[in-house]
């Protein structure tokens, strides 16, 4: 039997020119454009996605079809001695939720479940953490999860509140006066995972500096610190490549339709965190 398997949702973008160097499988989440769905990353590309919130089309998304994980935790607890999967924060999808009840319906021992308590890069790095600490050995739980939690950082930024405001992230009038100010809002996501706004900027100038300034703050209180950089539509590159300057990059990943869904194509920012 194989050691260990690792398994994410298709919120946590990755780089696969850089790899896991351990077995790993993707639960796609669900979006839907106008109605119709697709499987994240797997039915319809990025840039595809990107071009259909460009044109105004109506989106939402969806945790991963139960089927999925059903087929997926059923087959993995059988063929792998351990099976960690780790999610999305729960308090932004129902994933987590989803996947801890199947466990529990099938009785299946083998398998840990890990909320993330983040969403995109961030969710991709406690998915780093936990394989290095797992092939070195260590049984990873959630008490582990919420160290690495702590020792990362999401930060990123959108040029429009659009999007946050159709998900209910903000309010309607704090979006609209948003708008009529041009105000760039610097987003992070909390210890218990869910979006908060930790600073805004008038211009995307002042924005990057402020945002650089906490990444460097967030570097000099963690060991061999690594970013994982990323970005929505190709215009978001430019701006993202003066944020990571001189910072050491382990990856740079283009943000899901599962994530873009809900803060827009416009979207770029890094996770950060003590080095594995």
């Amino acid at each position: 039997m194989n050691k260990r398997i690792y398994l994410f949702d298709s919120s946590a973008d990755f780089d696969e020119r850089v790899g896991f160097g351990a077995p790993v499988d993707v639960l796609p989440l669900r979006v839907y454009i106008n109605d119709k769905e697709y499987k994240d990353k797997v039915d319809i590309t990025n840039d595809e996605f990107y071009s259909y919130c460009q044109s105004g089309a109506k989106l939402r998304t969806s945790q991963p079809a139960q089927n999925d994980i059903e087929g997926k935790l059923l087959k993995y607890s059988k063929d792998y001695e351990t099976v960690y999967v780790v999610t999305i924060s729960s308090k932004l999808s129902g994933t987590y939720d989803s996947v801890r009840n199947c466990v529990k319906n099938h009785k299946l021992k083998n398998v840990h479940v890990l909320d993330s308590k983040s969403a995109s890069a961030k969710t991709t790095y406690v998915l780093y953490r936990t394989i290095h600490e797992a092939e070195n050995g260590k049984v990873v739980n959630q008490e582990m999860v919420d160290t690495f939690i702590k020792e990362s950082l999401l930060i990123f930024t959108v040029s429009s509140l659009e999007y946050l405001e159709r998900g209910g992230r903000i309010g309607k009038a704090k979006a609209l006066l948003g708008k009529l100010l041009k105000i760039k809002p610097i987003l992070s996501t909390d210890e218990e995972g869910y979006t908060v706004s930790v600073d805004t900027a008038r211009t995307m100038e002042n924005c990057i500096e402020k945002m650089r300034k906490l990444i460097y703050t967030f570097t000099e209180k963690v060991a061999n610190p690594v970013v994982i950089a990323g970005y929505g539509v190709e215009s978001m590159k430019s701006y993202l490549q003066k944020l990571i300057e001189g910072f050491k990059i382990h990856s740079m990943v283009r943000i899901g339709s599962a994530i873009t869904a809900h803060v827009g194509p416009e979207v770029f920012g890094v996770a950060i965190g003590r080095g594995f």
